[in-house]
């Protein structure tokens, strides 16, 4: 390059002045500062919010896993392959090629499958027969005999004899009668050994009910296992220690005896054909699933069904896990979470930025003076801009690096740009953009025309600018709430069919996101246009008092009320104060709601089905502390033929008259519709049933129960509480067991009242049964990570604004400080007392403030119900519809922090006055 196009480049690129720069810093190292920390707070939030809400979808993924248990594994299952046409023989290699099926299936997993299942457990168990052993001590026990294998027979000591044996040999085998007892040796753990009170060597005979399988189990050994955790044990329950289920009749005991490679094939004879099966079994490896891993194994898993489905996967391979759905519901909560988070993350950004602007704000009128300066003296305004950008884009480089650097200490991950990108723009554009417009202004800016007319016109054209700002931002605002409303930040417009829905928009669409924002700022945008009035109707008030603290404090209100930047940011951050604090308020209220629908009392109580809980029910009543105890009977998944064809629905079987009353006695909604159950004219059994199954009108419905067909009438809607949220019958007991033909064994108790817990607890006879308590549900629903995360989020970020509330008020305060002390010094030297001042200051600061933080929390308030029912909280409480919006005593936070916020000020500059010597405050004129 020339000299002549290198000094022409020189020309066209504006001078900066290090020196000049670094003194300006130098001077204003407290607002820099100050801006500083705002732009590192910022940067801080906008990285690890988002990293902490990806990182809780992971948790919440794998709580909902674990939450799952051994439903979530995948379990592929084949019966053992025997020739029909040929006689049964033994199979003595049974073992090795179940091992060998084992490597084939694992082998055959995608990598998306492989990387997230842990090391397969591979059983065989025989059918589950009585014990007919006279010696016995077990009441009623059943024994199975398994076989257990992962990557090799567990792990264990023996404390007596040893493995199991081989009984037969394949000759033996040929020649064997069909229901004959088969001999098989098998090795029981010391509690199951104890149970049975037998020792090595001694025999159990069991048989099923109808004596056609017999087995003849002689106990090889006894032992221990070296790791009790070990996923094989689980496989197969009572392998390790007795299992009792059921209450009083329907009591049993279920034991399991380990198999060797040796007695398997024996023990597979004595089963009917067709009967034992393969199973190799998948754990999911926790640890290693994220929500990134849910489309590709809920896919793998599909295709796994629909190829056991299949003809040419032969009709006994079955493939059952409930993983898929169980990944899939929780990325749709973990969406809705994100949608719901988004919404207060994105108001938190957006009163951040608008807090840098205020702070920069405040940078800039303390340097009005300098840069009138520096225009005064032949600066150019790309100039001025250059050597501001400059000290902009350093002083945000290094308040993003603290930021981000804090952020990384809290948490790792990815940076969010689409969080982090705004912070950075409006900080190192923003302070420049504003200085300059001060310094062109300073030097003319725009002239002012000599004629009356001509000036009226420009006003005019200026107040329709901003009136057209004004309506642009109310009708974005309005436009935003109302798809809001139709599609919800989580693309669910009603209360049903949520996956397909919640899958489409997962809260990304950022318009969505900023509804509830854009809404409060477009009220407060409405509420600038008032303050003006207010104020000079107080001024006008304040001047027909005898006293001048009113009149200059009113005149000086009005005159801040110019700083409308400020107010927009406190009624900003007011109003979405309010709005966080009604979610968490409702999230918290949603959830003791659905712990009542979730359990339908206090405590729930489980069994088989057994006629001797009416007998409970009755003797808890009588019990301190429960206010009522209902038995009734719950079976899922029975066939259910209507209008609409054949549908597997929920069946409640129950009193309804008792149920009514023990609505009665606990938040539950009253449901009028059980008056209408009991038997119709034609001695059908009338029902109810759940909305989505609901027509126009009663229905004639087919019941298939106990292996009959129950003819039914609908007369109303089920209650949720019974219901919840699925396919569902109500059914009175009475009615069903005289269409029967015998009563309805019942299954269940649902006890209500503070002593529930304690009754059921010190009842005899229980130990076997499934307890469900109310507290317990609400507890475990609380501690799990999505629910946690969006409740401290949410506290989090209206902790957050109420702290920015807080920090603008002081940067307004400051901004106008330097003149508020000059005249307060000037009055003084009239008589002004210390007490006077003070009140000058608050009258100054306080209208303006609390207008803005009372108005915004009025807005915020009156936009909860267009903005919390969208939001689809019910994916976070539990319930099956979104719950009814709660209003909370904090939404007033924000009028109270700015109240002591401006007090605190009020008392700090006057005891920075009491320093100053007037001579001096008044000869400098206020330059600070």
């Amino acid at each position: 390059m020339s000299r002549r196009h290198a000094a022409a480049r020189r020309r066209w690129l504006p001078p900066v002045s290090v020196a000049a720069t670094a003194g300006r810093a130098r001077v204003d190292r407290g607002p820099l500062a100050l801006t500083g920390l705002v732009v590192a707070v910022a940067a801080f939030l906008a990285v690890v919010a988002p990293r902490l809400v990806a990182a809780t979808g992971d948790d919440a993924l794998r709580w909902a896993v674990r939450a799952a248990g051994p439903g979530a594994d995948l379990t592929f299952a084949r019966t053992i392959d025997e020739n029909p046409y040929e006689a049964r023989a033994l199979q003595v290699d049974l073992a090795q090629t179940t091992r060998t099926g084992t490597t084939t299936v694992r082998d055959s997993l995608a990598p998306a499958l492989g990387t997230v299942l842990d090391v397969p457990v591979t059983t065989v168990a025989t059918l589950p027969l009585q014990v007919v052993a006279p010696d016995a001590d077990a009441a009623g026990p059943v024994l199975r005999t398994a076989f257990v294998d992962r990557d090799g027979p567990p792990a264990v000591t023996w404390l007596a004899g040893g493995p199991a044996r081989a009984t037969l040999t394949a000759q033996d085998a040929r020649g064997w009668e069909p229901g004959a007892a088969v001999p098989v040796e098998v090795g029981l753990s010391e509690d199951v050994a104890a149970a049975l009170g037998v020792r090595v060597g001694d025999v159990l005979t069991t048989r099923n009910e109808s004596r056609t399988v017999a087995l003849d189990a002689t106990v090889s050994g006894v032992f221990r296992a070296q790791d009790p955790a070990d996923a094989a044990w689980s496989a197969v329950p009572g392998l390790l220690e007795p299992r009792v289920v059921g209450t009083f009749l329907t009591r049993q005991t279920q034991l399991a005896g380990l198999l060797s490679d040796a007695s398997l094939p024996a023990a597979v004879l004595a089963m009917p054909p067709d009967v034992a099966r393969r199973e190799v079994t998948f754990p999911p490896r926790t640890a290693a699933l994220g929500q990134s891993d849910v489309a590709a194994v809920a896919a793998e898993i599909a295709g796994l069904r629909a190829g056991a489905d299949s003809p040419a996967a032969g009709t006994r391979t079955y493939v059952g896990t409930t993983l898929d759905g169980v990944l899939l519901d929780a990325r749709d909560r973990y969406r809705a979470a994100l949608a719901q988070t988004s919404v207060l993350l994105a108001g938190v950004l957006s009163v951040t930025l608008l807090t840098l602007l205020v702070a920069a704000t405040l940078l800039v009128r303390r340097r009005a003076t300098t840069l009138a300066t520096l225009r005064a003296r032949g600066a150019t305004l790309p100039g001025i801009a250059t050597e501001l950008g400059v000290e902009s884009v350093a002083l945000t480089a290094v308040g993003t690096a603290a930021g981000v650097l804090a952020a990384g200490v809290v948490t790792s991950g990815p940076v969010p740009w689409a969080w982090l990108l705004p912070v950075v723009v409006v900080q190192a554009f923003g302070a420049p953009a504003l200085g300059v417009r001060l310094a062109a202004r300073s030097a003319g800016g725009r002239r002012v025309a000599a004629d009356r007319t001509e000036r009226a016109s420009a006003a005019k054209d200026r107040h329709a600018a901003r009136l057209a700002t004004e309506v642009a931002v109310v009708l974005l605002a309005a436009g935003a709430l109302a798809a809001l409303q139709a599609r919800g930040v989580v693309g669910v417009g009603g209360t049903g069919a949520d996956r397909a829905a919640v899958g489409g928009t997962s809260g990304s669409d950022p318009l969505l996101a900023l509804a509830p924002t854009l809404g409060v700022v477009a009220g407060g945008v409405l509420l600038l246009r008032v303050l003006p009035a207010l104020l000079r109707r107080g001024v006008a008030a304040a001047a027909r008092t005898p006293r001048a603290v009113p009149v200059l404090a009113a005149a000086r209100a009005h005159d801040a009320s110019r700083d409308g930047l400020t107010f927009l940011t406190l009624t900003v951050a007011a109003g979405l104060v309010a709005l966080g604090t009604t979610f968490v308020t409702t999230v918290e209220r949603g959830e003791v709601d659905a712990s009542w629908l979730a359990v339908g009392a206090d405590l729930t109580l489980t069994s088989a089905p057994d006629p001797a809980l009416e007998d409970l029910a009755a003797y808890l009543r009588s019990r301190e502390g429960v206010d009522h105890a209902l038995p009734g009977r719950v079976e899922e998944h029975v066939d259910l033929f209507g209008p609409w064809g054949n549908e597997p629905a929920r069946v409640v079987v129950l009193p309804a008259a008792d149920y009514a009353d023990l609505l009665a006695t606990t938040p539950l909604p009253d449901a009028p519709g059980l008056a209408a159950l009991g038997a119709d004219a034609r001695g059908r059994p009338t029902a109810l049933l759940s909305a989505g199954l609901r027509t126009d009108g009663d229905a004639d419905l087919v019941l298939g129960w106990d292996g009959d067909r129950v003819d039914l009438t609908t007369v109303g809607t089920a209650p949720d509480s019974l219901t919840r949220g699925e396919d569902a019958v109500v059914v009175d007991a009475a009615a069903l067991g005289a269409a029967h033909g015998e009563p309805v064994a019942p299954d269940r108790l649902w006890v209500v009242g503070p002593g529930a817990r304690t009754a059921v607890a010190t009842t005899p006879g229980l130990d076997g049964a499934s307890v469900t308590t109310r507290s317990a549900w609400l507890t475990s629903h609380r501690a799990e990570p999505l629910t946690v995360g969006v409740q401290r989020l949410a506290a989090a970020a209206t902790v957050t604004l109420l702290a920015l509330a807080a920090l603008v008020v002081v940067l307004a305060a400051s901004t106008t400080a330097p003149q508020r002390g000059v005249t307060l010094a000037t009055l003084r030297t009239l008589g002004l007392d210390g007490s006077d001042a003070r009140l000058v200051t608050a009258g100054e600061l306080l209208p303006g403030s609390l207008l803005a933080s009372v108005g915004g929390a009025a807005l915020g308030t009156a936009l909860t119900a267009v903005v919390v029912g969208p939001l689809a909280l019910r994916l976070v409480t539990g319930q099956p519809t979104d719950p009814t919006p709660a209003l909370s005593l904090w939404a007033a936070a924000p009028p109270l922090v700015v109240g002591l916020t401006v007090a605190v000020l009020v008392v700090a500059e006057s005891s920075l006055r009491r320093r100053e010597r007037l001579g001096e405050v008044l000869r400098v004129g206020g330059a600070r």
